[in-house]
């Protein structure tokens, strides 16, 4: 006698009435959100004779956008989508029209993906957990919004353009904590790194080959990088016989982001490469592009992190035991290919492209890296006896001209930013700099003592990877700010929501969870 196995209600073609529930909510959601714009550009071509449609049009894809992600139950998809945009179309956007309003579009969507992701934690109606290193990011939050009573913070202007360079990416840490928890997660997240990487080195390639007016023609942001304005200074240089050459932004807004992707996504696709089964022709395309990707950004600062993060990715791998062979076998493998790969793309280039690197050539790299930017450093000192809670938030980095150019002086001396360190102290004083330095120690501390203890060796490579790249960043800070980027701000906070996850907390060392699981 045959047996008709049980089915869910609904199963004959309707699916389960929780699940088709859920469903109709979200559509309701999607059309009340889509209704909004669709009004909005109704009434805009009403009132204004001469209507840009193709703006409308823009307009509307924007808010349809953002209500697609706040509506939307997968949050791993939303914040790729806003890697996505970060990596390769916030540089364009806010260079092809240099306004104001398009700088906003990245701060819309990561309110948009974590007002989504708060939604859905409180429609859940689970008891939400604080995750592990959370009194570290709140105590930075709290240091921050007490800035706006610093005397020396310029208006309310500047208190609102401090919040932003400084906050914007702290939602990045719980995104971190939440979705990374499988091998898998973390295999896709080193190839849209990839992806991101290799599509900066290509454009940032173009852009080597190209005149500076030529690149300038390209929107009036680009001319502003390019021939440089009463604020910024051109992105340009001299080759030794007297050329003029870009320093290429790629899809970044400033010059050298291509570099910055390529630093982030090196180290992953090696991981990537090492702990693939198959196809491994596909993390070996993306590590040569993330190369390209450094090596035409023209920013001594990145050749050197990339070659940090490959040592500290090594060094961190020795936890694999015998398994060591896997990164070590994908290290050389890559540099086997990346030399032929290397001498071709050099020599199509042309040497005077990359005449900027001789101050790191062998011969002079110890002189390089012991002198420069040394000078700001030792005014970190001084700076702390002067102003110990810093000169006033957005008066460096990016904001700083934001509400009007105000910028900290010191004995009639403007203070610098040249590092990250110095950054820190100029908007955030003392309490500023010993939280950045005393997370990152902690941090550290975690990796070096539970690191070897994550029971799954794909998982502890993976991890190698990324703490490796981290690891780079602070000994970058000594040379360069990299938190006022949209490259590395939002990996900083998403690794150390990775840390508080399979490092933090009582429970562990963690088990990697099904891709399946929720958030």
């Amino acid at each position: 006698m045959s047996t008709v196995p049980a089915r869910l209600p609904g199963a004959h073609g309707r699916g389960h009435p929780i699940v088709m529930a859920r469903r109709m909510r979200e559509l309701r959601l999607l059309a009340l959100g889509g209704l909004l714009p669709l009004l909005l550009a109704l009434a805009i071509t009403l009132q204004v004779s001469h209507p840009n449609f193709a703006l409308l049009f823009a307009l509307t894809l924007g808010i349809l956008g953002i209500v697609a992600l706040v509506v939307s139950p997968r949050l791993e998809i939303s914040v790729s989508i806003l890697a996505i945009y970060l990596g390769m179309l916030d540089g364009p956007v806010k260079l092809l029209s240099a306004s104001q309003v398009s700088s906003g579009v990245r701060d819309l969507l990561i309110g948009a993906v974590t007002l989504g992701a708060v939604m859905r934690m409180l429609a859940s109606r689970e008891r939400a957990k604080l995750p592990p290193l959370f009194g570290w990011v709140l105590a930075f939050i709290v240091l921050v919004l007490a800035e706006a009573l610093n005397p020396r913070t310029a208006g309310t202007l500047k208190v609102i353009g401090g919040f932003r360079q400084q906050l914007e990416w702290v939602p990045f840490f719980f995104f971190g904590y939440m979705l990374m928890r499988s091998k898998e997660r973390f295999r896709k997240m080193f190839i849209i790194l990839g992806v991101i990487a290799l599509a900066n080195g290509i454009v940032s390639t173009y852009q080597t080959r190209i005149t500076p007016a030529q690149l300038a023609a390209w929107g009036p942001g680009y001319s502003e990088r390019v021939n440089g304005t009463e604020i910024l200074t051109g992105r340009k240089y001299k080759s030794a016989n007297g050329t003029a050459l870009n320093r290429p932004p790629g899809l970044g807004s400033d010059a050298g982001f291509g570099g910055g992707t390529g630093v982030i996504a090196l180290a992953g696709t090696l991981a990537l490469f090492a702990t693939a089964k198959r196809r491994r022709w596909v993390p070996a395309m993306l590590a040569l592009g993330a190369m390209v990707a450094v090596a035409t950004g023209l920013g001594r600062l990145a050749v050197v992190g990339s070659v940090i993060s490959l040592a500290a990715f090594m060094l961190l791998s020795l936890s694999a035991g015998r398994r060591i062979t896997r990164p070590l076998g994908a290290l050389v493998a890559i540099m086997a290919l990346a030399l032929p790969f290397g001498i071709l793309f050099v020599s199509a280039e042309g040497g005077e492209v990359f005449s900027r690197y001789t101050s790191i050539a062998p011969e002079n790299v110890s002189t390089t890296s012991t002198s420069y930017k040394e000078k700001s450093l030792g005014f970190i000192p001084h700076y702390i006896q002067s102003a110990p809670f810093g000169f006033g938030l957005a008066t460096t980095g990016p904001a700083s001209s934001f509400g009007g150019k105000v910028k900290g002086e010191l004995e009639g001396h403007g203070v610098t930013s040249e590092t990250q360190y110095n950054y820190v102290v100029d908007e955030l004083g003392a309490p500023g700099l010993i939280l950045f330095v005393g997370l990152l120690i902690q941090v550290g501390i975690l990796v070096v003592r539970r690191l070897p203890r994550v029971k799954d060796i794909d998982v502890r490579i993976d991890l190698a990877a990324v703490f490796g790249i981290l690891f780079a960043y602070a000994i970058m800070g000594l040379r360069g700010a990299f938190m006022d980027t949209s490259a590395a701000g939002p990996f900083f906070w998403f690794t150390v929501g990775i840390a508080a996850y399979w490092l933090g907390g009582r429970r562990w060392p963690r088990e990697t969870v099904p891709e399946a699981a929720p958030a």
